[in-house]
């Protein structure tokens, strides 16, 4: 006689389903954005360490582009009526020497760096020599000018009143530039001390532990 068997059956519980875990495929836009700004400032410091004169190239740069915009309004100054111009003789000629330099001075730069080779020490006296020129005769339509607003008879415009603050701010910016240029000596060591090599990692750097070599 067949003995019965009693047969336990163990329910099995269910499996909920789990979400997938998200795949980390790489660095996130913030991280992208932040690496790439630093590829970028590492770039142009480089770039600067390659031409440590573009900084005071930029400075006289932006120097002449301000005396350009300034030119129309210091010009009309001088015009306010023909009986006054016996006052200020020599600040029409000045405008001319003013605006001339300021387009050399920059050609002269370029030609004290020439590329591959070393500066040229003729065109850097020739640049600090065009940039005194200028102030002087920034000084001299100032002084004229001057004369001319603090008579009694004279009509003052806006023109002549705006004019001598906007000399006064062209006379500021090359003396700015003539610093910044005096000093490329010495920001150019402190801008080759920066570190831009870029630091490659190995892949054996990484690997912990021996690798095993031997046949089974």
């Amino acid at each position: 006689m067949a003995e019965n068997e009693n047969v336990v059956v163990e329910e099995v519980p269910e499996v909920q389903p789990t979400p997938e875990t998200p795949v980390n495929n790489g660095p996130s836009k913030g991280q992208k954005f932040k690496a790439g700004v630093k590829e970028w400032l590492r770039k142009k410091t480089v770039a600067l360490k390659r031409k440590p004169q573009n900084i005071a190239l930029f400075v006289l740069f932006i120097t002449t582009i301000y005396f350009m915009l300034i030119l129309n309004t210091i010009s009309i100054a001088i015009y306010p009526n023909k009986s006054e111009l016996d006052y200020i003789p020599s600040a029409g000629i000045c405008l001319f020497v003013i605006t001339l330099l300021s387009l050399l001075v920059l050609v002269s730069f370029l030609n004290a760096f020439p590329k591959r080779k070393k500066p040229n020490i003729f065109f850097i006296v020739l640049v600090f020599l065009m940039i005194g020129a200028i102030v002087a005769c920034d000084i001299v339509y100032f002084v004229q000018m001057g004369n001319l607003i603090a008579r009694p008879d004279t009509n003052v415009t806006k023109e002549m009143s705006q004019g001598q603050t906007l000399i006064i701010v062209h006379i500021v910016l090359l003396g700015l530039s003539a610093l910044v240029f005096a000093l490329l000596p010495v920001y150019s060591k402190l801008i080759n001390k920066i570190n831009t090599k870029v630091e490659l990692e190995s892949a054996t750097e990484n690997m912990h532990g021996e690798i095993d070599i031997q046949e089974d």
